[in-house]
């Protein structure tokens, strides 16, 4: 499952992906890739730490050159597997996991399916091809994926999907909840969030004495949307991509009106509703098969979602190179 944050709030996106994490949707090992240090100085770490055995030409065969000198592949080894060391091994173990277990379930992918992965993702990202190709380059490009990780990441995805394929039955509560979040009312708020009641309170008592909602959130919020004056994007009555407790405060205010702290998750929040834009008319039935096939994507990528993570928790290698350990243990939870 993809989460975009916002601040306290996580926004599970109906599509099949999220732009904030689209490559990283139900693969757990891609979600935590190695940080973007593009421009941090490159390591200067020993390469200490590689078990003896291990050297031999590999090491010694120059993979670049720099004024005139050969850098090898020995001179990297341990800074590149304290760097991403631990999210290959992650992903390379899932893999192995995935396929261990589709092979017992008589489950395979071929080229078609991974192909439609792919389409999948760029439909996702945006309707206009081009677009679409330009923002899945560049979050490859921030996320590290070259070809080898990338082409790994779509057969994982192909694979997850295949799995849980006959567990999928959207019901009409799923499709519901979509029609509602496509075509029903939604509500732009501006909020202000606290670390505790008592704080809320006071933002109620300075609103109270005058004090203007905008200024207040942009300085006091402990969520980002503190920026643009606590302003969250529209909510939907029935939208799971927000918390149930702050869907249920921002439908039961008028219009202007300002909300009593509610526990969202853990922080308390003041919700101002601006306004409602009402739904545009459609029907279920205009739209259900649009609706069934969307219900459909968003109760894969949940059961996905829950089968990596299943797969995930049950890792546990025995590595043997120092580096590559300490890396592996900085994936773990």
């Amino acid at each position: 499952m993809i989460l975009c944050r916002i601040g306290r709030f996580d926004r599970r996106r109906t599509s099949a992906f999220s732009i904030a994490g689209v490559l990283l949707a139900v693969a757990i090992g891609a979600c935590e890739t190695a940080p973007d240090r593009s421009n941090e100085p490159a390591s200067n770490t020993p390469n200490r730490s590689r078990p003896s055995g291990l050297s031999g030409a590999r090491d010694t065969a120059p993979v670049a050159f720099f004024d005139d000198r050969p850098v090898r592949r020995g001179d990297l080894d341990a800074a590149l597997t304290e760097y991403g060391g631990g999210v290959v091994l992650r992903e390379h173990l899932l893999d192995l996991r995935l396929a261990k277990l589709a092979a017992s379930r008589g489950v395979a992918v071929d080229e078609a399916m991974i192909a439609e992965e792919l389409a999948r993702l760029q439909a996702s990202l945006d309707p206009d091809p081009d677009r679409a190709a330009e923002l899945l380059a560049a979050v490859r490009m921030r996320q590290g994926l070259g070809d080898a990780r990338f082409g790994a990441l779509l057969r994982r995805n192909a694979l997850l999907r295949a799995l849980v394929a006959g567990e999928v039955r959207p019901d009409e509560a799923a499709i519901s909840r979509i029609h509602d979040v496509r075509h029903g009312p939604r509500r732009q708020v501006r909020v202000v969030a606290s670390g505790s009641l008592a704080e809320s309170e006071a933002v109620l008592r300075e609103l109270a004495d005058g004090g203007e909602f905008t200024e207040i959130a942009f300085r006091r919020s402990t969520d980002p949307s503190r920026a643009s004056g606590g302003l969250v994007p529209p909510v939907s009555r029935l939208d799971p991509s927000w918390p149930a407790s702050f869907r249920e405060a921002v439908f039961s205010l008028s219009i202007g009106e300002i909300s009593a702290p509610v526990l969202v998750e853990d922080a308390w929040v003041v919700a101002l509703c601006l306004d409602e834009t009402p739904g545009d008319g459609t029907s279920i039935e205009a739209v259900r098969a649009e609706l069934e096939r969307l219900a459909r994507l968003q109760q894969e990528r949940v059961l996905m979602d829950r089968l990596a993570r299943e797969i995930d928790a049950g890792l546990d290698p025995r590595v043997l190179d120092p580096s590559l350990r300490d890396a592996w243990r900085r994936t773990r939870p």
